[in-house]
């Protein structure tokens, strides 16, 4: 048996999945201290903070996993190897769950009148 070489992946990919993953994480990161925050009893300015930058995060995976999806049909219709199929299912969960994450964030700080902070 000899050596082999790992299989050779575009670094476009590479930078967009490693990006959409530190979107992700900082999603939940920032849906977690809200949820902290909620229980311990932060300040209302604090929480309001905590929502916006969930809005920010999850708009953000959102659109990095539309770009990801992108671009790996577009890498599918290239290189006609079907590797990346999976990724497509990836970024389609991620991208559900920040629009998700965004939808509720935002329709929080609509209810609690958070228009100023």
């Amino acid at each position: 048996m000899g050596i082999s070489r790992p299989k050779k992946k575009p670094i476009l990919a590479i930078l967009v999945k490693r990006t959409v993953f530190f979107f992700f994480t900082m999603c939940i990161f920032t849906v977690f201290l809200y949820g902290i925050g909620t229980i311990q009893g932060f300040m209302d300015t604090t929480q309001q903070i905590m929502l916006r930058l969930a809005i920010i995060m999850g708009f953000s995976l959102a659109v990095g996993s539309i770009y990801g999806i992108l671009l790996d049909l577009w890498f599918i219709f290239l290189q006609g190897k079907y590797r990346f199929f999976w990724g497509i299912g990836g970024y389609i969960g991620m991208g559900v769950f920040g629009a998700v994450i965004a939808a509720l964030a935002t329709f929080i700080v609509a209810i609690s009148g958070g228009n100023g902070v």
